[in-house]
């Protein structure tokens, strides 16, 4: 009988005690305490024999009891540092096999070919298995991990490589499995994700002034390879500028270009030098300085959410070293605290929620023998 409907039975009216005379009502308890103890320890000895029939015969409440067990075990493993290393290990493992397997010598040799895909496909195995523990222990909330996702699409590419031997070039790609696995470039990818509106602005405007300059230069020198000036044909089409001026961008040889035009145009010195100016120091270094400034709001933003305070108050943080690590050692120790308190507490609720069960078990005892 349930515990709850045992103690709806548990009122004034329904007990025999009510009006009796202080002798008879004090042997009447004693009697219904004595009794009640001996029901208790049956009672309690037949819930041990039965645990797992607490449910009134739900075999489908133990069943997902199970379930849970093992999705936590299974949560234990994939989240285990040492586990974590094992792939890492993998990976880079995997990663070096694919670089070997390009030399001439290997290529060239059946047997080690041979052994390289059985230690690839074993490999393989251990990635699917990986990825099924993760689909397992993660469930719904699986599909909003952008991170086993992008590790399961490339265990489904690797395994389509399989197949398909015009897909065995994609399999060098379970070396990006690093940035799943290394939180370092995890946060340099979800940096420069954050940043991809600035970068894409930057962007704009620098094919804004490509386009602008390239236009000029066109104009200016189209003619100059068509004289001789120039030993290739550097400005003799739109294309052909905008090429050049690309690599004039990356300040690769840009100075011969600068000098065969000015050899014949003097003028045209600093036409370039503002090019170069605008375009590889200016514009490329402030994606650098974009991309830099995400990595430090990413740091303040894991700084804020460990120790619990505002991203104003961790940029106020000490700039020197020694303050900076007084102060984390000092956060660290207030933190450890709070799980010490919060520890100590989550024990005595549930030594107040065990008493509590044997009272209200006790009392439910008591109801029935009355």
């Amino acid at each position: 009988m349930p515990i709850a409907s045992q103690l709806s039975e548990l009122s004034p009216v329904n007990s025999p005690s009510r009006g009796a005379p202080p002798l008879q009502k004090f042997k009447s308890d004693t009697f219904i305490q004595n009794h009640a103890s001996i029901r208790f320890r049956q009672i309690t000895n037949q819930s041990n024999n039965n645990t797992p029939n607490d449910n009134d015969g739900d075999d489908h409440s133990y069943e997902l009891r199970n379930i849970n067990i093992y999705r936590r075990k299974v949560g234990e493993i994939v989240h285990d540092e040492r586990f974590d290393v094992f792939i890492l290990i993998l990976i880079a493992i995997n990663s070096v096999l694919y670089g070997v397997a390009t030399f001439p010598s290997i290529k060239q040799n059946a047997d080690l070919i041979s052994d390289f895909e059985k230690v690839d496909l074993a490999i393989l195995i251990v990635f699917t298995v990986e990825s099924c523990m993760n689909i397992f222990y993660e469930g719904k909330r699986f599909v909003r991990d952008g991170w086993l996702i992008f590790d399961l699409l490339i265990v489904i590419v690797s395994w389509a490589a399989t197949r398909f031997k015009s897909l065995q070039v994609f399999r060098i790609f379970r070396a990006f499995r690093f940035l799943t696995k290394v939180q370092i470039l995890r946060n340099v990818v979800v940096a420069l994700f954050s940043v991809v509106p600035a970068i894409a602005a930057i962007t704009v405007l620098l094919l804004l002034i490509l386009y602008i300059f390239s236009v000029m230069y066109t104009q200016l020198f189209k003619d100059y390879f068509e004289k001789g000036y120039t030993t290739a044909d550097y400005f003799g089409t739109l294309d052909l500028t905008v090429f050049t001026l690309f690599q004039i961008m990356c300040l690769d040889e840009w100075s011969g270009i600068a000098f065969e035009v000015a050899d014949h145009a003097y003028w045209a010195w600093p036409i370039f030098i503002v090019f170069v100016v605008m375009s590889a120091f200016v514009v490329v270094n402030l994606i650098i300085a974009v991309i830099c400034d995400a990595l430090q709001i990413l740091r303040s933003a894991e700084r804020a959410m460990l120790f619990g305070l505002s991203e104003d108050e961790v940029g106020e943080w000490p700039v020197k070293e020694n303050k900076n690590s007084e102060l984390v050692h000092t956060e660290e120790v207030r933190i450890q605290q709070r799980i010490n308190d919060m520890n100590r507490m989550l024990d005595e609720v549930v030594a107040s929620q065990e008493r509590m069960n044997r009272t209200i078990q006790y009392l439910s005892i008591v109801v029935n023998s009355q």
